[in-house]
């Protein structure tokens, strides 16, 4: 013969545990609706698109200086297609350049290091670094990780 009490405690957790997979399950759904191939807010795509000069690159842990005239290399954003034409005119072998001419690929990625920046550039799915746009100067650092520093003008 059942007790009352183990009645009541059948009933009890099989409401819990309704409760707790309806809460479970909404969570879940939550959680992946929020997830997206492209976490990039697309406003920041979009402060790229156009023509900028590539007029500096720096650092690396020998900490070279290299400034181009500008107009030398010039990088083509197309934001609507996630794409950089790079056209590199630069002849001098021993200045650090970057790229090549060619069309790339590029993306704006959530930041592995988020208390250095929220957000990184990413070319040919190589990451340039954090990056900020101020009136017509676009920097891309990459010097948290003993990268390059990149100065481009419009």
């Amino acid at each position: 013969m059942k007790s009352k009490i183990h009645e009541h405690q059948k009933n009890n957790y099989s409401i819990v545990s309704k409760k707790q997979l309806s809460i479970l399950g909404i969570l879940a759904v939550l959680f992946f609706s929020a997830c997206s191939s492209s976490d990039s807010d697309p406003s920041n795509q979009n402060i790229f698109n156009g023509q900028w000069k590539l007029v500096q690159v720096s650092g690396s842990i020998v900490g070279f200086i290299d400034d181009f005239e500008p107009g030398t290399i010039l990088w083509d954003f197309d934001s609507a297609n996630n794409t950089v034409t790079i056209v590199n005119n630069n002849t001098n072998n021993e200045l650090t350049d970057l790229f090549d001419s060619g069309q790339y690929n590029f993306q704006i990625e959530n930041s592995e290091n988020p208390q250095i920046c929220s957000e990184t550039l990413e070319i040919q799915n190589i990451e340039i670094g954090c990056f900020s746009v101020s009136n017509d100067t676009l920097t891309i650092n990459q010097t948290y990780a003993d990268g390059y520093s990149v100065m481009l003008v419009r």
